[in-house]
């Protein structure tokens, strides 16, 4: 009996390994999952989302968008490997490279992919509202402390700044995040908060207040150069009232600098060319995803943002001949 169960048990084992195979080639390829490190909202979040969907409607690559409380809590993610790609504003992202006011560490290990637009932002209030101006908010309730997301720290003593205040000018009204200041503008226990021209949020606004609008801003050398000692790199620029744009019902005065895509130093070049070919092939997609991607532009995504670039996208930039590009 051993003699005549040894073929039957090899015949059962070449069976099973044949069976094998077949199942192993048979088996749909697993698509390759990758995630982007967003904000739990606003127009960083409404930016990603819509980069997600092209991406992942365009490539064979599973996107997830993963929303935390803040920058730095993602960024720090990405730095370390476990996230392969973030979204954030350039001045977060200088800070977040020097390891300065966001951050208490340098993240060495960050490369940017991809400018993607310029983020026009600034204080909204009520339309009904005294407030004319930055200056007029001395002695109003003002977010401020920021715990869980330090740009909000930043970019308010900036724009307080600009209108020759400090937050000692103001009655500071401590909130941990953006969505939470969000909440508190939408109940009224704040005269203004930051916001962005575009953003989802704004609508929000006018469904819970009523009409609202954006504070301008002074672009008075002087003015300006308070600004930029917490706000570097940023500019102002003049928008005019649109059909469909809120907050703007005349033209206005309002700061701008630039959102970035960027990753893991090691995430693979063929995942970078991936991602950079969806987004520079569809333009048009983009912006019908999100009204914050209207300004997108293809060809000037490799602009020089004073910063390293990911070698797999000075690669892509290199075949479409835009790199370097413009300033």
């Amino acid at each position: 009996m051993k003699l005549s169960l040894q073929p039957g048990g090899r015949l059962l084992s070449r069976f099973t390994g044949t069976l094998m195979l077949g199942l192993a080639v048979s088996a749909p390829v697993t698509a390759e999952v990758i995630a982007i490190g967003t904000t739990q909202a606003g127009a960083t979040n409404s930016m990603s989302t819509a980069m997600a969907k092209v991406i992942a409607d365009k490539t064979d690559l599973q996107v997830r968008p993963q929303p935390m409380a803040g920058v730095v809590q993602y960024a720090s993610l990405v730095n370390s490997g476990e996230v392969e790609f973030g979204v954030a504003n350039l001045v977060e992202y200088r800070y977040l490279i020097a390891g300065k006011e966001l951050v208490q560490k340098p993240h060495p290990d960050l490369r940017l992919v991809a400018r993607m637009v310029p983020w026009l932002n600034g204080l909204m209030v009520k339309a009904d509202s005294p407030i004319k101006s930055i200056k007029d908010l001395k002695g109003t309730a003002v977010p401020h402390g920021f715990t869980g997301n330090p740009l909000g720290r930043v970019l308010m003593d900036g724009y307080l700044a600009n209108g020759g205040l400090t937050a000692s000018d103001t009655r500071q009204v401590l909130v941990p995040s953006f969505p939470r200041m969000f909440d508190m503008f939408k109940s009224q226990q704040l005269s203004t908060s930051i916001a962005t021209i575009g953003s989802p949020v704004v609508r929000e606004f006018e469904v819970s207040l009523g009409p609202v609008r954006f504070l301008g801003f002074d672009d008075s050398p002087a003015a300006m150069a308070a600004l930029q000692k917490f706000i570097p790199g940023a500019v102002v620029v003049e928008v005019k009232p649109e059909t469909g744009m809120l907050g703007v019902p005349a033209p206005l005065k309002i700061l701008s600098y630039d959102y970035v895509l960027f990753a893991h130093v090691k995430v693979k070049d063929e995942v970078i060319n991936k991602v950079l070919t969806a987004l520079y092939n569809n333009p048009a997609d983009l912006k019908a995803a999100s009204a914050t991607m209207k300004e997108f532009d293809p060809q000037a995504m490799s602009r020089d943002m004073g910063a390293a670039y990911h070698p797999g996208a000075i690669k892509f930039f290199q075949s479409k001949g835009i790199w370097p590009g413009k300033k």
